[in-house]
């Protein structure tokens, strides 16, 4: 994983020296790295961020049986890296306190988003997982000795009884966590966190695109730029059709034009402020390739129409 000196450089102690000397991270930093995909959480720095990351953590390991392990064997989960088989303990993720997995502008997901989307989190948990050699939850080999990254079979349902089990889980472990861990922290995590503040309060500023807004000619000119001329003038005609092709299209232009949009070809983008619908942009083939649309629709050469176009 090549950027683990970054997610590593809010930790103290062991976790970053061991990389410092050895060029990779500790076994267990892998294993804590998939579990904070697998549950939504993209920094521990906080007390909450701990204890949130503690609480999601016996519902994406459901099928392992998390807690009944705990309680029997006073241990979180097996684990492998680079083939290797490894137990990971408690201690592990408080010695991790301070890991970044990922650069979000939150600590951790909406609880309700996390709940809705366990079967995504775990599938991007094996993804990274297979390509850096370590698993948790190991892809599946078929008869024919193909990967498969099913998750179906890992997917609790979210019951009442789980999230209490759940709940239970985390304040049981948060026990076992004295508050020297949270009181001689790494100070870098209070400059990460005047960021991610700054980064929050842009989010919260962004300004709203409303079609109904922009003039009329703007919109003919867009319009004129994506399609013929005959189709230009049906959309004009039919509301509907114009609301579910050419409004998203326009959202998109606009989205470049006011530099809410990374354009790296592959991984084109939106930035953080922005979650677009990947379904208003479904290839006509199927898939999902704003770089291809961007091009498709000839979508950036709308950026001076409407560029400062702000409501």
């Amino acid at each position: 994983m090549e950027d683990l000196d970054n997610k590593l450089k809010y930790t103290t102690g062991l976790p970053a020296e061991y990389f410092k000397y050895n060029g990779e991270g500790l076994p267990s930093t892998y294993a804590i790295i998939w579990c904070m995909m697998a549950t939504g959480v993209s920094r521990i720095f906080t007390k909450n961020d701990l204890k949130e990351f503690l609480f999601r953590l016996p519902i994406a390991l459901n099928s392992l049986d998390l807690v009944e392990t705990w309680f029997m064997k006073d241990r979180l989960m097996n684990y492998t890296y680079k083939e290797k088989y490894y137990v990971l303990k408690l201690e592990d993720v408080v010695m991790h306190f301070g890991l970044e997995a990922y650069d979000y502008y939150l600590n951790y997901s909406p609880r309700e988003k996390y709940l809705g989307s366990v079967s995504n989190n775990i599938t991007a948990a094996m993804i990274t997982g297979l390509v850096g050699e370590f698993h948790v939850i190991p892809p599946e080999i078929t008869d024919d000795d193909v990967l498969s990254l099913s998750v179906k079979d890992h997917i609790p349902e979210i019951t009442p009884e789980l999230v209490a089990k759940a709940e239970f889980f985390a304040g049981d472990l948060m026990k076992f966590i004295t508050a020297k861990t949270f009181t001689e922290s790494n100070q870098a995590i209070k400059e990460k966190e005047k960021e991610l503040e700054g980064r929050r309060k842009r989010i919260r500023n962004i300004p709203v695109f409303e079609i109904k807004k922009i003039p009329a000619d703007i919109i003919l000119q867009c319009l004129e730029i994506m399609y013929k001329e005959d189709y230009v003038k049906h959309l004009l005609n039919n509301p509907d059709e114009f609301e579910k092709e050419a409004k998203p299209l326009m959202y998109l232009a606009w989205l470049i034009a006011n530099d809410f949009m990374i354009l790296a070809g592959l991984d084109t983008r939106e930035t953080e402020e922005i979650t677009l619908n990947c379904m208003d942009y479904e290839l006509e083939g199927g898939g999902y390739d704003l770089g291809e649309t961007i091009e498709m629709y000839n979508i950036e050469e709308m950026r001076s129409l409407l560029k400062g176009l702000m409501y």
